[in-house]
């Protein structure tokens, strides 16, 4: 059962990661064509600030719950390598603990002002052109819910299994 969850988590990461990159490819792009026109006609895109901003936190979260899985979070090898095994997995399972805990806080703490956010129907930026705050909002709750699934996850399978890898075969693809 956990392994089938594992790799539910696994695939849904992925498929995250993968629709952050294609968001940042069209960030660029975005980007790369208001700077032409700003230049060669003296016609900057309206709103490109407020897309970007909002593209740039949208694709940061995305990515959230694959980086928790490959271990692409802030690590130190310092410290496990002068542990024990069992040290390593007790490691492990506290540190997993304590991401687990600052994302669901952060979950938490974001859907209060998401809900807002959807039920005045809020938006952000100048008279000319607004954006809406609630995709940006929902993207944080639950990408947020997302990491913090993930390390539960590493956390139970140090407890449960004393296994302590991350998910070095998902970091090929």
């Amino acid at each position: 059962m956990l392994y089938t969850v594992d790799r539910l988590a696994s695939f849904v990461s992925q498929i995250l990661k993968y629709v952050a990159s294609v968001l940042l490819i069209l960030v660029a792009i975005l980007i790369t064509v208001d700077v032409v026109m700003r230049f060669i006609l003296n016609m900057p895109i309206i709103g490109i600030a407020e897309i970007v901003a909002n593209g740039i936190v949208v694709i940061a979260f995305l990515q959230l719950g694959y980086a928790v899985r490959i271990g692409g979070m802030l690590r130190s090898e310092l410290l496990p390598t002068r542990l024990g095994p069992r040290g390593r997995v007790v490691l492990e399972a506290v540190v997993s603990s304590l991401g687990l805990l600052l994302f669901a806080l952060i979950a938490w703490a974001s859907w209060e002002p998401m809900m807002r956010a959807i039920a005045v129907h809020e938006f952000e930026g100048h008279a000319a052109f607004q954006v809406p705050t609630w995709p940006l909002k929902s993207v944080i709750v639950v990408c947020s819910i997302l990491a913090a699934f993930n390390y539960l996850l590493i956390v139970l399978r140090a407890v449960l299994h004393g296994d302590v890898s991350v998910e070095r075969e998902a970091a090929s693809h």
